[in-house]
């Protein structure tokens, strides 16, 4: 009973690390427009502002 105690620990010890080693996924073509867009989209703007800068983040994630 003491050894699948100790197992189970061990088991779940090591799943846990083993899951906080993955690394998260990173944003592709981070631009500078895109930080910018992300930057200000908790500021209070008008919406055309907003849709602006997003547009710009858009056009600078297309492949030329």
């Amino acid at each position: 009973m003491q050894r699948l105690k100790r197992w189970c620990l061990t088991a779940m010890l090591g799943l846990t690390l083993a899951g906080c080693t993955q690394h998260p996924p990173h944003r592709q073509h981070d631009t500078p427009e895109c930080m910018n867009y992300r930057a200000m989209m908790t500021a209070p703007m008008p919406p055309d502002a907003m849709k602006r800068l997003q547009a710009r983040c858009e056009a600078s994630r297309r492949p030329w």
